[in-house]
């Protein structure tokens, strides 16, 4: 997480592994606009021990107060000054000379990186969860409960009146290939299977997939997703139209789990996040958990339930 921070205004950015400086927007991460500064003035790049600078410019980039032979990488520590220009506007200072970091960077407040860990990061904290960010098929995405999105560079992440910038930094050579299931259109359509102890003190949850039966084991949320898929079978019994079967408000939810709302909100990202990544490249598109305003359901998705061996009920596949 290297931060470079400008001396004039008190900016500060998080410089990607391949950073780009000078005054065109279409080919330069930082737009510098002082009349000096070439359309590509100068680069930073990480180069896996060390942060370093190449001059690309006609009025040259200075290095505490050297100027830089053009197109040579000059190593960087931090403390070191770049000079992009003459006036005091392009003076900017290597703050923080970490190696580069995906995370969300804070569009006002404390300028401090949020690093991002690979499977959960509720918005705005854990407390008071209204979105997740995640990775799952080697790329991020964004949980807004109403939608999954995925995250490319630069796009804007909001939650809780707050904003963040999310910052890749993973183009590092160092990638590899991640193996993927075929993609949704060449798949048919999941059936969730639920096996619930008698007790009901334990749910286990399989997957079946073209022949596959894919295991999500034993967890919390599995419970979650068990009542919203009986209050479904439980509306489809009571010939509730198929538009409105399944519908649960979240604070009623909430009393039937005997659970907070945020914790409940906790348990519906997880759940949507194990789905997507146990199904891969076909999870793009599965809706688990569908929400509209202050109502969750269970997805348009075949179930299977069985309470101590014994077939409870079973909804066959609604999509085509």
């Amino acid at each position: 997480m290297a931060i470079l921070r400008n001396l004039s205004s008190g900016r500060s950015i998080v410089l990607r592994p391949l950073h780009t400086f000078g005054r065109h927007p279409d080919s330069c991460r930082t737009v510098l606009q002082e009349a000096d500064v070439s359309k590509l003035h100068a680069i930073v790049r990480w180069s896996g021990m060390r942060w370093e600078v190449a001059d690309q410019s006609r009025n040259g980039t200075l290095l505490d107060n050297a100027r830089l032979q053009p197109a040579h990488w000059h190593g960087l520590a931090e403390g070191s000054e770049i000079r992009f220009g003459a006036s005091a506007a392009a003076v900017w200072t290597l703050v923080d000379a970490s190696p580069p970091r995906t995370g969300l960077w804070p569009l006002g407040g404390e300028p401090v990186l949020r690093v991002l860990d690979i499977q959960e990061n509720l918005l705005p904290h854990a407390s008071a969860a209204e979105s997740n960010v995640f990775q799952s098929e080697g790329r991020w995405w964004w949980d807004r409960m109403d939608q999954v999105q995925p995250l490319l560079d630069g796009h804007i992440v909001q939650a809780g009146g707050q904003r963040w910038e999310f910052v890749l930094c993973e183009d590092l050579g160092a990638t590899q290939d991640v193996p993927r299931m075929p993609s949704a259109a060449a798949l048919p359509a999941p059936l969730f299977d639920f096996d619930v102890s008698q007790d009901e003190e334990h749910v286990c949850l399989d997957i079946q997939l073209g022949g596959q039966s894919l295991s999500l084991g034993e967890r919390i949320h599995h419970y979650t997703l068990l009542t919203l898929a009986r209050q479904r079978l439980q509306d489809a019994g009571r010939d509730v139209p198929m538009a409105s079967q399944g519908w649960l408000a979240i604070d009623a939810l909430a009393r039937m789990l005997g659970v907070d709302v945020p914790y409940l909100n906790i348990q519906l990202f997880r759940a949507r996040r194990q789905v997507q990544n146990t199904l891969g490249a076909a999870g793009d598109t599965v809706s688990v958990v569908e929400r509209r305003r202050g109502e969750v359901r269970f997805g348009d998705y075949a179930f299977r339930i069985r309470k101590g061996g014994r077939l409870e009920g079973e909804r066959p596949g609604a999509r085509p």
